[in-house]
């Protein structure tokens, strides 16, 4: 059994439908080159200088978008193809931070993501999966332009504007994975930004944790992806209660998410869950190792029921360690969309005594770890 073998977590979220519970897949697994209508840049074979009318050959291979968010009359969605090198450079050349989420699947990554690309100075894609795609960004063609990362903040933002526009973060989505509910946030800046682009990157949190620790050697893609950015870059490390994390994995292994909730006994499969305890912390390795290795100062713990119990002071923090100002408006508009409490599913799993307690010695280790129990409140 491999840490792969994730799924699901549960917060609860408003789509301007009258106030119920939601519970929601986290951290699709389906690859984001998939998303309908998306496709992301790959390789170029054309390096010549501009054109004589000031359009680049390498922009004429850029997939056109138009966008239908016609409550922005923004220049800032990418829309039609940037004609010319100078107006793409003028897109992004103000970004100062990018941003990766690092974590475990069914965490509530999607919903900070969402609420971060709600902000009208950042742009956060949902899934584009960078560490996964980066050798399509190592074509030679690509390298010897100058343009890798115009490209990629191109992909993110056009990804990001598809999302808002058609997918789950749509006010009206025609794309939902697995049936989830909308991730749109009224009024905001979902898919575009307002001005200036501060802070841009990408929502895999799972399965970017889940890439280390199964292909160790994906780490010097990351380590490539910095160096070539040349600027400051941000894990957010999205943390809900390991039993809960475990127990949801092992429902969703078994198909019984569903039917637990529903009153069903307790689902007993000690083996299986013995397997996800170890992958649990595999992981959690993994996201230690991102600390040790870029530093403290890099990572930011976010307590995802902190999200649903103190909104606006938790977006403030993110906010705060990106770099940018939150306005009372974009506090709002993110409060707007969380209410009610965490969903717990670690009741619903048959834990014996000793499994428990090995848990809780893991946890006593981390300190982002150190306000859960098994029979907590969260």
């Amino acid at each position: 059994m491999t840490s792969a073998q994730v799924v699901e977590t549960s917060v609860t979220a408003t789509d301007n439908s009258p106030s119920q519970d939601y519970t929601h897949p986290d951290d699709q697994t389906t690859p984001s080159h998939v998303t309908p209508g998306f496709k992301p840049f790959t390789a170029f074979t054309n390096t010549s200088d501009e054109n004589d009318n000031g359009t680049s050959p390498l922009l004429k291979d850029l997939p056109s978008y138009k966008s239908s968010l016609e409550s922005r009359d923004s220049p800032c969605l990418p829309g039609g193809v940037p004609d010319s090198l100078a107006k793409l450079y003028d897109l992004y050349n103000d970004v100062q931070t990018f941003v990766m989420f690092i974590g475990y699947p069914r965490s509530s990554h999607s919903l900070v993501g969402a609420i971060l690309d709600a902000h009208p100075e950042i742009i956060v894609s949902h899934e584009y999966h960078i560490i996964e795609h980066w050798n399509s960004y190592q074509d030679e063609a690509i390298r010897k332009s100058g343009l890798l990362k115009y490209l990629l903040f191109y992909n993110l933002h056009t990804l990001s504007t598809w999302q808002a526009t058609y997918g789950s973060r749509a006010e009206k989505p025609i794309f939902i994975d697995d049936g989830i509910y909308s991730y749109h946030v009224p009024g905001a800046w979902q898919g575009s930004f307002n001005e200036k682009l501060k802070v841009i990157g990408d929502k895999k949190g799972g399965g970017t944790t889940m890439e280390l620790t199964e292909k160790p050697e994906k780490f010097a893609a990351l380590k490539e992806l910095n160096e070539s950015l040349s600027i400051s870059l941000r894990f957010l490390h999205v943390v809900r209660n390991p039993y809960d994390v475990i127990s949801t994995w092992l429902l969703r292994l078994f198909n019984l998410r569903l039917k637990v909730s529903d009153g069903l006994p307790k689902v007993n499969k000690p083996a299986a869950l013995d397997g996800f305890i170890k992958s649990f912390f595999e992981l959690v390795e993994t996201n230690e190792k991102i600390r040790l290795t870029y530093g403290n100062a890099t990572v930011l713990d976010i307590l995802s029921h902190e999200l649903i119990s103190k909104p606006k002071e938790t977006m403030l923090e993110v906010c705060t360690f990106l770099g940018v100002t939150c306005s009372g408006d974009y506090l709002q508009q993110a409060e707007s969309i969380l209410y009610g409490k965490p969903s717990i599913t670690r009741t619903s799993v048959a834990w014996t005594e000793e499994q428990k307690q090995r848990v809780q010695d893991e946890m006593r280790k981390y300190p982002f770890f150190q306000l859960f129990r098994f029979e907590g409140e969260y």
